[in-house]
């Protein structure tokens, strides 16, 4: 069997188990591994992931920028949330960075605030963007809008990402809103974020 050539090989039964074995050079050493364990390598290396929100609300300084804060991870393999505001990744690799903040603008007038990208403290470069929240209708009904794009960051193992914001006024905030009664929909976090490696 050991000089049959892999063309003259029967072939496997499908779909594999995961327990079948595979020969491989190790450190110089002849060594045995299973399909499985390939499958464990290639998720920890290029498929780390997480998603994050946040169930409250953010005010943010008007003369530096403010990192958005997170008080839940809603799923993580992988890239982890530290200190609130930090999502970290584990390997080296290129990530997607998404995120979407919900704006509230108490005012009578239309504000900017401009949201960027900072990695271990270091701001992105060309990776600032100004949105416009409209003005309030009335009193009680303020205006709302979206601020939500992603971007693909190279990192090394153990590097984090920030979203941060810059707003016109301190009245122009970050807002979490209860689910919907009636009709029903869910709540709304202040901001969602999600780190995919792609490469």
């Amino acid at each position: 069997m050991a000089d049959t050539k892999i063309s003259a090989m029967t072939p496997a039964t499908t779909p594999l188990t995961g327990a079948e074995l595979v020969p491989l050079v190790q450190g110089g050493v002849n060594v045995k591994a299973t399909v499985a364990n390939f499958t464990e390598y290639s998720t920890n290396t290029f498929f780390n992931h997480g998603g994050f929100s946040s169930s409250v609300d953010q005010t943010g300084s008007i003369t530096t920028g403010t990192a958005m804060t997170f008080n839940s991870t809603d799923i993580t393999d992988g890239v982890t949330l530290v200190s609130g505001t930090r999502l970290t990744v584990p390997v080296n690799g290129t990530y997607n960075v998404q995120f979407s903040a919900q704006f509230e603008n108490l005012e009578n007038a239309q504000h900017d605030a401009i949201v960027w990208f900072r990695i271990n403290g270091v701001d992105v470069t060309n990776s600032a963007t100004k949105v416009t929240i409209p003005a309030r209708k009335s009193a009680g009904i303020f205006g709302y809008g979206v601020a939500a794009w992603n971007i693909f960051l190279d990192m090394t193992a153990g590097q984090y990402v920030e979203i941060m914001w810059l707003p016109e006024i301190a009245s122009l905030t970050l807002q979490a809103l209860p689910a919907g009664t009636t009709p029903t929909y869910p709540a709304i976090p202040s901001v969602i974020a999600t780190v995919n490696q792609v490469g």
